[in-house]
C-alpha cells in the first residue's frame, strides 16, 4: 500500500481545482438535460391538446428559468418545439421534440396548463413532476361517450340553427355521434390529419345523403342540405384559426402562418370528401326547403339551439363541466349580439368582427380569473360564426356548375373568416397593452425574486 501511495503524483491546487469545476459542470449539465426533457415534454403535451404556439413556448421558458437557466430560446411549431439552454461555462444544452399528434382536447390541455405553473411555483419536485406528466401522457382525461354524445348534439342543434327542421336534426345527431367516434378510432391510428379529415367528411356526407333517404322512404322529410351543414360543424377547424390568429399577432408569424395554412388545408379536405360524396351520390340527394320562422320562434329556435351546440362542442372537445358552466353566460350573450347584427345589419363582416370582439374580452378575464388557457372560454362562444353552411353552399354551387353562387357563398365564408380573425387580433392586442404578457426579462425578475425570497426563509 505504501509503494502505491508512494507511486500517486501528487494533485495540486488547481488540478484539484479543475476536477471541480468539471464536476459542476457536468452536475449542471445533467441538470438542465432533466428540465428540458420536463419541459418539452409538457410543450409536446400541449401541442397534442389543440394549445397555441405562443402558450407553448410561454410555458417552456417559465420551467427553464423556474430551474435556473440564466438564459432561454425556444421555437415551437404545431409539430415539434426546440429549446436551447446557456449553461455556466457558455456551452449550451439543447433538446427537440416532435408532435405528430393533434386533437381539441380541453380537459387535457388544461392539466398540461396546470402541471406547466405547479412547476414554475415550485409545488413540485422533479421526480413528482415527470410522474404526472407521465400520467397525462399514458391515460385518458374525461369520457369517452360524453364525447361522442357531444359531436351527435353539436351537429343536431347546428342543423336546426342553420334554418334546418327538428327532423332534420335526428340524421345530423346520429351521424355526428358516428363522425365523433369514427375521429376518436382514427386519431388512435396516427392517421394523417388530413387524411382524417377527408375520410370523416366523406362518411359524413354519405351518411347524410343516404340517411335522409331513408327518412324520406319512411315519411319525414329531411333535407339533405340542412343536414350536411349541421355534420360540417364535427370537422370545420374552428381551434386552429383561432390559434393561427393569435399566434400571428402575438409575433409568431411563422408559427402563425404555419397553422393558418393547415386550417386552409383542412377547409380543402372538408371540401373534397363532401363534394365527393355529393358527386357519386347525387342521385339520392333531396332538398325541401327550410322551415319559415319570423320574430319571437325565430329568436327562441336560432338562441336556444345556439347555446345547445356550442356547449356540445366544448362536451366534444372534452373541456371540464365546470368550464362550460363558467363560459354560458359568454356564449348565450355572444349569440344574442351576432343575431341581432345580422338580423338588423345584415353585413357578414360587421356581425362576425363585434361578436367576436365582445367573446373574446369575455375570454381573456375568464382565463385570468380561473388560471386556464383562454381558448377554452373562446371557441364554444365564436363556433356558430364557422362559415359551415356557406362552405357547403359554395361546394354544391361548384358542384351544379353554377360558378357565380359558388362564388358569392365562398366570398360570405371569407368575411365570416376575416371577421373572425380581425376580432380576434384587435382583443389580444388590446389585453397585452392592457394585461400585458410577461416577456423574458420580466418573467426572470419575478422569478428571481421568489429564488431570493425562498432561499431566505
Amino acid at each position: 500500500m505504501d509503494i502505491i501511495a508512494d507511486n500517486i503524483p501528487p494533485v495540486s491546487g488547481d488540478e484539484n481545482s479543475h476536477r471541480i469545476d468539471s464536476l459542476a459542470a457536468e452536475a449542471e449539465r445533467r441538470h438542465f438535460d432533466r428540465v428540458l426533457a420536463l419541459a418539452l415534454g409538457v410543450a409536446k403535451g400541449l401541442l397534442s391538446c389543440g394549445a397555441s404556439v405562443s402558450r407553448v413556448e410561454i410555458a417552456v421558458e417559465k420551467i427553464c428559468l423556474s430551474c435556473g437557466a440564466e438564459e432561454v430560446n425556444v421555437f415551437a411549431l404545431p409539430s415539434m418545439v426546440l429549446c436551447s439552454i446557456k449553461l455556466a461555462d457558455g456551452s449550451e444544452v439543447s433538446q427537440m421534440k416532435r408532435n405528430f399528434e393533434v386533437s381539441n382536447d380541453f380537459r387535457k390541455m388544461e392539466a398540461y396548463n396546470q402541471l406547466s405553473r405547479d412547476i414554475c411555483a415550485k409545488k413540485l419536485g422533479p421526480e413528482e413532476a415527470e410522474r404526472r406528466l407521465e400520467y397525462l401522457n399514458n391515460n385518458r382525461l374525461g369520457s369517452l361517450p360524453a364525447v361522442i354524445a357531444g359531436g351527435g348534439v353539436l351537429a343536431g342543434a347546428f342543423t336546426v340553427f342553420f334554418g334546418g327542421s327538428l327532423i332534420d336534426g335526428v340524421p345530423s345527431l346520429i351521424i355526428g355521434a358516428l363522425m365523433a367516434y369514427i375521429n376518436v378510432l382514427l386519431s388512435r391510428r396516427d392517421f394523417n390529419s388530413y387524411a382524417r379529415t377527408f375520410i370523416l367528411s366523406l362518411a359524413g356526407g354519405a351518411m347524410a345523403i343516404l340517411l335522409c333517404a331513408l327518412f324520406n322512404l319512411c315519411g319525414a322529410r329531411c333535407s339533405v342540405s340542412m343536414v350536411t351543414i349541421g355534420t360540417i360543424m364535427v370537422v370545420v377547424p374552428g381551434l386552429l384559426i383561432c390559434n393561427a390568429v393569435r399566434d400571428m399577432f402575438s409575433g409568431d408569424i411563422y408559427s402563425g402562418a404555419f397553422e393558418f395554412l393547415n386550417g386552409v388545408l383542412a377547409i380543402l379536405a372538408i371540401v373534397a370528401g363532401y363534394g365527393a360524396s355529393l358527386f357519386l351520390l347525387r342521385g339520392m340527394a333531396t332538398d325541401f326547403p327550410p322551415p319559415v320562422r319570423e320574430g319571437v320562434e325565430y329568436y327562441a329556435y336560432a338562441i336556444i339551439s345556439c347555446l345547445i351546440g356550442s356547449c356540445a362542442v366544448a362536451v366534444m372537445f372534452n373541456c371540464a363541466y365546470k368550464k362550460i358552466a363558467i363560459g354560458v353566460g359568454n356564449i348565450l350573450v355572444t349569440c344574442v349580439i351576432y343575431l341581432v347584427l345580422m338580423d338588423f345589419v345584415g353585413e357578414t363582416f360587421s356581425a362576425n368582427l363585434i361578436a367576436t370582439l365582445f367573446a373574446a374580452a369575455v375570454a381573456e378575464i375568464l382565463a385570468r380569473i380561473f388560471k386556464a388557457p383562454s381558448t377554452i372560454f373562446l371557441v364554444p362562444a365564436i363556433v356558430v360564426f364557422v362559415p359551415g353552411g356557406s362552405l357547403y353552399y359554395a361546394m354544391q354551387g361548384i358542384l351544379g356548375g353554377d360558378m357565380q353562387s359558388a362564388v358569392n357563398y365562398g366570398e360570405a365564408a371569407g368575411l365570416s373568416l376575416l371577421g373572425i380573425a380581425v376580432g380576434i387580433s384587435v382583443m389580444t392586442a388590446l389585453f397585452q397593452i392592457i394585461h400585458p404578457v410577461k416577456g423574458k426579462a420580466a418573467i426572470k425578475r419575478l422569478i428571481r425574486l421568489k429564488n431570493k425570497h425562498q432561499d431566505k426563509q
